[in-house]
């Protein structure tokens, strides 16, 4: 499989969005930096995903199934991406078993998107241990933020996730450190 090149190739974003002209504004915004393919219900939008695909913008209501089973359908296949759910339903416990880098509550402005989609591009240069700290902070930044009363069994799961995770990325960066440090004493 080829490997993409971020530095180079302009990142495409697929824009999978059931009401037409929230889609056509999220591709305005966007269509200056990066190449877009929009899809208006979670067949079309398994239709255009593949491995040219780098982040996946996702309603999480669509008409023909929901945005949940989609991305959980992308995330069995064998693409490097960044997925971000986009709904206007608060979210709840559920969120932990979402396969999703970001989850923004609508509406969301251009700027939220547009700085959304640059971070989730800046982490596709990132190896698997830090992408998925990176998921599992936002989600617990999204629970935390929500309306919407979330069981507190499920905040405390998803913190003790986040501890594990930094710490195998903090375990990285130490033999990183040691490996720095070795070599500059040849």
């Amino acid at each position: 499989m080829p490997t993409k090149n971020t530095t180079i190739e302009r990142q495409t974003v697929l824009i999978v969005e059931d009401d037409q002209s929230l889609a056509d504004t999220y591709e305005l915004w966007l269509e200056s930096e990066y190449d877009v393919r929009l899809a208006h219900d979670g067949a079309d939008g398994l239709a255009r995903y593949d491995p040219g695909v780098d982040i996946v913008l996702l309603d999480r209501k669509l008409p023909d199934r929901s945005g949940q089973r989609v991305i959980q359908q992308m995330d069995q296949r064998d693409v490097d991406d960044q997925k971000a759910m986009l709904t206007s339903t608060e979210p709840g416990a559920e969120l932990t078993d979402i396969p999703c880098d970001e989850y923004l509550t609508k509406p969301v402005s251009k700027s939220e998107l547009l700085d959304t989609v640059l971070e989730l591009q800046l982490r596709l240069q990132l190896d698997d241990a830090l992408k998925r700290h990176f998921a599992l902070t936002s989600k617990l930044a999204a629970l935390k933020n929500s309306d919407t009363e979330v069981a507190d069994s499920a905040i405390d799961r998803l913190r003790r996730e986040v501890e594990r995770s930094r710490a195998r990325v903090e375990s990285q960066l130490d033999a990183f450190d040691d490996f720095e440090s070795a070599y500059q004493t040849l």
